[in-house]
């Protein structure tokens, strides 16, 4: 079930559409790949920001251009291979204005790396092109079925599987999971990354794409994944990766799969400190983080207790001077370590690990 790498990242150079919307909420997928991928990046192809960097349109020290057509990007180097659709819309559907590129790329010679729910090579036209170029179509989200039941069998002791939650989605759960796997690495600790998403698979390899699996199969599928890191690596660390939201009205059922999946011995709690509300469902008022704090441990208490043991917020809107506000308001709110992973590390929250365990 789990989806793995179909191409070597580092001799496959990028361009990554993300037209209309790089650096935004909808632009994740290639921000997350910029910043903790192994792929080089030739260019970013977004026309109403045409001209600038990725440095200076996001703050990643990258300093790939921005561009407002493709053939623009096939003069530079490294020479680009694969064209990435850099962007996760809402239902995953491949938005229009982005098929005319696709199809351009495809006839340059382009492999075509996606992670939408649409998938390429279910499209008659796209698929015929590929082969006519003789290029490859990575639909990221593609999986095998395999009918796998959750079991909730022992893990081996020593083992911690530390779940990333949320407050809603795309508020950095994969950033803080790849950022607390680099910092225990780092310590010299045995830590493994275990995605969950389609952006994460691109940045790692492997995982498993949750939203794709039949929901049945979500929680096993998931647990036979970490089960099979456990075996192959003997972690100390198991980190995995949130989705979605318990309170979000579209995707809490993932959220309630992959809790009960990864069966966690704690989690950390991410939150974007903009929110107020579930992001395009005004209507549904977060509550506060001491609340979350409660809801994530009620929920895991229903099959494993597991508590929550530090906050991750992203505040890339706020000042430094805000942000820092903000951290010491969710320390006292919680009782918790609170940072912004970017800006600040996770040295508190690897030490909330370390202490707790």
């Amino acid at each position: 079930m789990a989806s793995s790498m179909q191409f070597n990242p580092v001799e496959t150079p990028l361009v990554i559409l993300a037209e209309g919307c790089f650096g935004a909420h909808q632009s994740k997928t290639g921000l997350g790949v910029i910043r903790y991928g192994q792929w080089p990046i030739t260019a970013v192809l977004d026309s109403q920001q045409a001209g600038k960097t990725v440095r200076q349109a996001t703050g990643i020290a990258h300093d790939a251009p921005i561009i407002a057509m493709l053939e623009e990007a096939l003069n530079l180097s490294p020479k680009p291979k694969a064209l990435l659709v850099g962007t996760a819309p809402m239902g995953g559907d491949l938005p229009s204005q982005y098929r005319d590129v696709i199809r351009e790329a495809i006839t340059k010679g382009l492999h075509i790396i996606s992670g939408l729910h649409i998938f390429l090579n279910e499209d008659p036209e796209l698929r015929a092109l590929a082969q006519q170029y003789q290029v490859h179509l990575w639909d990221v989200r593609a999986t095998t079925n395999e009918n796998i039941i959750t079991r909730q069998l022992p893990r081996p002791s020593g083992t911690h599987v530390i779940t990333m939650v949320g407050t809603d989605c795309s508020v950095g759960k994969m950033t803080v999971a790849l950022e607390l796997n680099n910092a225990l690495q780092k310590r010299g600790e045995a830590s493994v990354f275990v995605a969950t998403g389609q952006t994460g698979i691109m940045i790692t390899g492997s995982g498993v794409p949750l939203d794709r699996v039949i929901g049945d199969f979500m929680a096993g599928t998931l647990e036979q994944e970490i089960d099979d890191v456990i075996k192959a690596s003997h972690p100390r660390w198991v980190i995995v990766e949130g989705q979605g939201s318990l309170l979000h009205p579209a995707y809490s059922g993932v959220t309630m799969s992959l809790l009960h999946g990864s069966a966690p011995d704690a989690m950390i709690l991410c939150h974007n400190t903009k929110l107020k509300t579930i992001n395009n469902f005004d209507s549904v008022p977060l509550p506060s983080l001491s609340r979350f704090v409660e809801i994530y441990e009620s929920a895991a208490s229903w099959i494993k207790p597991a508590k929550v043991v530090g906050i991750s917020l992203n505040t890339s809107t706020l000042a430094e001077d805000d942000a820092r506000a903000a951290i010491a308001k969710a320390q006292a709110e919680t009782g918790l370590p609170a940072t912004d992973p970017v800006r600040f590390g996770v040295d508190g929250l690897v030490e909330a690990l370390v202490n707790t365990f």
